[in-house]
C-alpha cells in the first residue's frame, strides 16, 4: 500500500482524511479517561497534558517530515519499512494491528454497554449490531465510509467546542459548581510524582493521529496531504484536549472527579445544562462509533499493506473491482475484533487482559520506530527527534514507575520478541525461495 500502487480506491479528500485522523484520537478515552486523570494527579495534571500534546505535535512533525523526504512510500509503516528494512516494518505493521484490533474490542464492548439502556437486545447481540454497523459502512465504498466518518468526527468537534464555549461563559460569568476551591490542596495535592501516574492514561488517549499517514493513500494527493493533516490535526488536537481539561479544570476540583464518568457531564449537570445527560450519551455513542469505523478502515489496510510486502498473507491481497477496497481485510479485521471481544467474556483475565496490557507499550514502540526513521531520512531540525525520544523515555519511565504498568512493559517486550522472531523466520523462508 504505497503511492505507487493502484489497486487502492483515490475517492478521499483533504477534509476526509482530516477528519479520519480526527475519528481515531478523539474517543471514549478522552470523554471518560480524562476524570480517572484528573482524579489522580489533581490540578498539575494540566502539565502531563501539555507534555502529551507536545509530544503529539512532534510525533506529527516527524510524520510530515517522513513524508516529504521520501514521497511516493506511503503510510508510516511502509516509511518504516522502506528506512530501516523489513524487519521493523514487518514488527511495526503487526504491533500496530494488535493496538487497533484490539482498541475497536474495547470500543465496540463500550457501544454496547452505552446502547444497552435504550435497545432492549442481549448484550452479544448489541455488539454484533455495533461491529456489524461499521464493518457494512467499511464495505459500502472508501468515499462513503469517509463521509460517514467526516460527519462523526464532526459532532464529536462542535460537542468539544460547545462544551468549552459553555465552560468559559460560566467562567466569565463567575459561576462557582464546587465547594472546593481549584487549588485548595495545592497544584499536586498527591505530590508530584503522581503526575507519572497520569501519564500513560493521558498518552494512550492521544494516540491515533497517524492514521491520517494511512487514510491520506486513498486521496488524489498522498504525499501533500500527509503533510498537511500531519501538521493541522496534530495542533486541533492539542488545542481540544488542552482548552477542554482547562475549562474542567476551572471550573470543578479534582475532589469532584470519578474515575470512569465524565467530567465534562459533570460540568453540565452543575450548570444545569438542559439534556445534559442524554447530549453527552449521545457524543460519547458517537465518540465509540468513529473510532471503531476509523479503527477498522485502519486495520484492514495495515493488513493489506503487510500482504502487499509479503509480511502477511497474500489471501489479504486483493481488492474489489468495483470499489477498489480490500474486502477480505476488512472482513478479517472484524471476525478478529470479534473473537477479542469474546476473550473479554471467555478469559477476561489471561488473554483479553494480555491484549490490553500490550497495547500501550506498543505504541510506544511505533512512535519510537517512526522517530529512528525521521532521523534516518531527515537532518532537518535535529533537536525535534531527540525531544521527542527524551519524551517517549518518560513515558516509559513513568510506566515503570508503577507495579500495573511494569508488568505490561514485561509483557510487551515479551510479545514484541515474538513478533520478531515470527518476521526473522519469514525473512529466512522468503530467502530460501528466492534461491
Amino acid at each position: 500500500m504505497s503511492a505507487g500502487t493502484p489497486d487502492l480506491a483515490r475517492t478521499l479528500h483533504a477534509r476526509h482524511v482530516a477528519m479520519i485522523s480526527l475519528g481515531g484520537v478523539i474517543g471514549a478515552g478522552f470523554f471518560i479517561g480524562s476524570g480517572s486523570a484528573i482524579a489522580l494527579a489533581g490540578p498539575g495534571v494540566i502539565v502531563t497534558y501539555l507534555l502529551a500534546g507536545l509530544m503529539v505535535v512532534l510525533i506529527n512533525f516527524m510524520l510530515r517530515d517522513i513524508a516529504l523526504s521520501s514521497p511516493g512510500h506511503g503510510s508510516f509503516i511502509s516509511q518504516i519499512r522502506h528506512t530501516l528494512g523489513r524487519q521493523p516494518g514487518f514488527i511495526a505493521g503487526w504491533t500496530y494491528w494488535v493496538i487497533w484490533a484490539t482498541t475497536m474490542a474495547i470500543e465496540d464492548m463500550a457501544g454496547a454497554s452505552l446502547l444497552a439502556p435504550y435497545i432492549p437486545l442481549p448484550y452479544p447481540a448489541l455488539e454484533a449490531l455495533v461491529l456489524g454497523g461499521m464493518t457494512g459502512i467499511n464495505l459500502l465504498s472508501v468515499r462513503g465510509y469517509g463521509e460517514v466518518e467526516y460527519w462523526l468526527s464532526l459532532l464529536k468537534i462542535v460537542a468539544i467546542v460547545l462544551f468549552i464555549a459553555i465552560g468559559s461563559y460560566a467562567l466569565a460569568m463567575g459561576i462557582t459548581i464546587t465547594h472546593h476551591p481549584l487549588l485548595a490542596d495545592g497544584f499536586f495535592p498527591h505530590g508530584a510524582l503522581a503526575l507519572l501516574g497520569a501519564v500513560p492514561t493521558v498518552v494512550f488517549s492521544m494516540a491515533g493521529t497517524e492514521v491520517a499517514t494511512v487514510a491520506a493513500l486513498e486521496s488524489s494527493d498522498p504525499d501533500g496531504n500527509i503533510a498537511r493533516v500531519a501538521r493541522s490535526v496534530a495542533l486541533r488536537v492539542g488545542g481540544f484536549y488542552l482548552l477542554a481539561v482547562l475549562v474542567v479544570l476551572s471550573l470543578l476540583s479534582w475532589r469532584d472527579m470519578v474515575p470512569g464518568q465524565a467530567p465534562f457531564l459533570l460540568v453540565l449537570n452543575r450548570l444545569h445544562i438542559p439534556f445534559a445527560s442524554v447530549f453527552m450519551t449521545a457524543v460519547i455513542i458517537c465518540a465509540v462509533l468513529s473510532t471503531l469505523n476509523s479503527g477498522l478502515y485502519t486495520a484492514s489496510r495495515v493488513l493489506h499493506d503487510m500482504a502487499v510486502h509479503g509480511d502477511a498473507p497474500r489471501f489479504f491481497l486483493p481488492v474489489t473491482a468495483k470499489h477498489r477496497l480490500p474486502r477480505r481485510a476488512v472482513l478479517a479485521c472484524s471476525g478478529a475484533t470479534a473473537l477479542i471481544a469474546t476473550t473479554a467474556v471467555v478469559s477476561p483475565g489471561v488473554v483479553f487482559a494480555f491484549l490490553v496490557s500490550v497495547i500501550g507499550a506498543f505504541i510506544l514502540f511505533d512512535y519510537a520506530l517512526i522517530v529512528l526513521a525521521r532521523m534516518r531520512l531527515c537532518h532537518r531540525a535535529p533537536w525535534q527527534p531527540w525531544l521527542t525520544l527524551a519524551l517517549l523515555c518518560g513515558v516509559l519511565l513513568a510506566m515503570l514507575s508503577r507495579a500495573d504498568t511494569r508488568s505490561e512493559l514485561a509483557l510487551s517486550a515479551g510479545a514484541i520478541v515474538v513478533v520478531l522472531a515470527a518476521g526473522r523466520l519469514l525473512a529466512l523462508r522468503t530467502a530460501k525461495g528466492t534461491r
